[in-house]
Parts: C-alpha cells; sequence; structure tokens
C-alpha cells in the first residue's frame, strides 16, 4: 500500500512542476501532456529503481519576476 501512495504522491508532484512550466512558458502543453504520459507509463510500470528518485522533467524558475519583462515593446521612433 506504501508503493502506491508513494508513486500517487510523485505522479502529482509530476502534474504540479508540469504546470508550472507550460504557466510559465518554458515547455508548451503538447509537450507537457507527452511528459506526463511517459511520466504515468513508467509509475505504472514500476520502472523507478528503489532507493532512487525520479527526474524532475524541468524545475520551476527560481525568480519568476526577472521573465515577465521580456515582452516589452519598443517606443515609437519620432518623426522629424
Amino acid at each position: 500500500m506504501q508503493s502506491k501512495l508513494t508513486k500517487t504522491i510523485i505522479g502529482a508532484v509530476i502534474a504540479v512542476a508540469l504546470a508550472a512550466a507550460v504557466s510559465y512558458g518554458l515547455i508548451n502543453q503538447q509537450t507537457a501532456d507527452q511528459l506526463q504520459t511517459k511520466a504515468n507509463q513508467t509509475l505504472s510500470d514500476g520502472q523507478t529503481a528503489p532507493g532512487t528518485a525520479p527526474q524532475q522533467p524541468s524545475p520551476a524558475p527560481q525568480s519568476p519576476t526577472q521573465q515577465a519583462p521580456t515582452q516589452q515593446n519598443p517606443a515609437p521612433a519620432p518623426r522629424p
């Protein structure tokens, strides 16, 4: 029973990490869906080695405020 709970928690953590990556624009929704499907298959097949933590697909950004100003519109050039 503990193994099933552990797999469920790992699956939830992966889902949250993927959702954060999509919301910050690090990956697109299709990539997140593919990674989630692969993670679900791996967890259901029991392919994780005992004692090793599964790799996270992508970490959440450390400071999301630094990514916000990337879409600035340039000021129009003054006309002579």
